[in-house]
């Protein structure tokens, strides 16, 4: 399903910034076979930071199927092999749906928003 995309445009975007320390991907569009296959060497070579801190943000992911779930988990299990940390900002109902129905929604560590903004009395950042 490409909705009003041209047929050379992909229906699938990612961005990457960095915010309070932490890498965050920004993933949109359709998280499809396509989009890991353009999309996974990215976020390998992101999840290669040893002890890093990443946020997947899924706020503006549209649909998701096995292809985009098997590169949330690829990501996770780089990660924890790393000593480092991923959390996924909540993504629309049905993005939450096949997680849940795959049963993998309990492997990941959810925030509902990020950046957070900082406390100017302590500088930390909650988590």
């Amino acid at each position: 399903m490409r909705g009003d995309m041209g047929a050379d445009e992909p229906a699938f975007a990612m961005r990457e910034r960095v915010a309070y320390g932490a890498i965050i991907i920004e993933l949109h569009g359709e998280i499809d076979i396509l989009a890991e296959q353009l999309l996974g060497p990215r976020v390998d070579t992101l999840t290669e930071r040893f002890r890093a801190d990443i946020v997947i943000d899924l706020r503006r992911v549209t649909f998701l199927d096995a292809s985009g779930l098997r590169l949330l988990l690829r990501a996770r299990h780089r990660m924890r092999d790393r000593g480092g940390r991923l959390r996924l900002v909540r993504g629309i109902p049905r993005v939450a749906k096949v997680m849940r129905i795959a049963g993998v929604d309990t492997a990941f560590t959810f925030v509902d928003a990020f950046p957070a903004v900082a406390d100017p009395q302590d500088g930390s950042v909650p988590a």
